[in-house]
């Protein structure tokens, strides 16, 4: 069921010391356990318009919406997406969340 593991739930912030360039890195705001979706991903596809392109869909559990500012994410392997939209799941207190790569990869702060 959590078959994804872990995903860190990140938001874009400057992390330079005092009256130094900006740095801009992934700031992590949250860490749920996720599952990788597919049943319902055509018909999500359709409805969006012809238009829409995402790379895939995710299930984050015990969660019902997204921590504030929350805008990137990073799954286990290190892969990079920016969140396109978020759905809850009132019957599974989960949040569906539809992923798109990012061509550069940020800096993840670690404190």
């Amino acid at each position: 069921m959590r078959d994804g593991g872990r995903v860190k739930l990140c938001q874009l912030a400057n992390t330079a010391q005092p009256g130094f360039m900006p740095v801009e890195s992934l700031v992590v705001l949250a860490e749920p356990f996720c599952a990788y979706r597919t049943a319902g991903v055509t018909r999500r596809y359709a409805a969006k318009g012809a238009n829409a392109e995402f790379n895939f869909i995710i299930r984050c559990f015990n969660m019902v919406e997204l921590p504030v500012g929350a805008q990137y994410a990073v799954m286990e392997d290190g892969e990079q997406y920016r969140i396109d939209t978020a759905e809850p799941m009132f019957n599974e207190d989960a949040l569906d969340l539809t992923l798109i790569r990012v061509e550069e990869f940020y800096a993840v702060a670690t404190e």
